[in-house]
């Protein structure tokens, strides 16, 4: 008896397993896949085009004040020199001050600058997805893979020019 429904229930799991395949194989068929290459996506859209230059500008611009306090301070340890022992003493705590404010000024517009690019670079990866999504959902397609984790395909199945076309139509000039 143990015997006979041993074998029911190996019967009954290979025409479940039968069934499956059979609807696998059809829904395979009706299954449309697509890539995109993301990193060209991305470096080619114009809003991180914008936003690099805005950023390189502004890390310009810091690199401008730091240079600017970096002569006060050296200027300062020049005119330590010129002073008696007494007034040296205070002179050279403040210019300790200040040395130690210069490091808190290079270190914290590095890192609000980091801080920036990322916030930056996560909306546009938000917007990327949404155009994907959109590209995917007027051409029908089923799966949009990104190229680096694809072994072969077809040409035709890239939609990144499609993906920045409408990136690029929508862009609006503010990074």
């Amino acid at each position: 008896m143990m015997r006979d429904l041993g074998r029911s229930a190996w019967g009954m799991g290979a025409v479940i397993f039968l069934a499956l395949m059979g609807s696998t194989a059809v829904d395979a068929q009706d299954l449309k896949v697509g890539y995109v290459k993301l990193t060209q996506v991305f470096d080619s859209y114009d809003r991180t085009r914008a936003s690099d230059a805005s950023l390189e500008k502004k890390g310009k611009e810091k690199e401008a004040e730091l240079e600017g306090r970096m002569n006060e301070l050296k200027k300062l340890r020049q005119n330590l020199e010129l002073l008696s022992p007494e007034a040296r003493e205070g002179k050279t705590r403040e210019i300790e001050e200040r040395a130690e404010e210069l490091q808190r000024f290079r270190s914290g517009t590095a890192r609000d600058l980091q801080r920036e690019r990322d916030k930056i670079a996560k909306e546009i990866l938000k917007e990327i997805q949404t155009a994907i999504e959109q590209v995917a959902k007027a051409g029908g397609y089923s799966i949009i893979l990104d190229e680096r984790s694809l072994l072969y395909s077809e040409s035709s199945q890239n939609l990144t020019d499609d993906v920045l076309k409408l990136l690029n139509s929508r862009y609006t000039k503010k990074p």
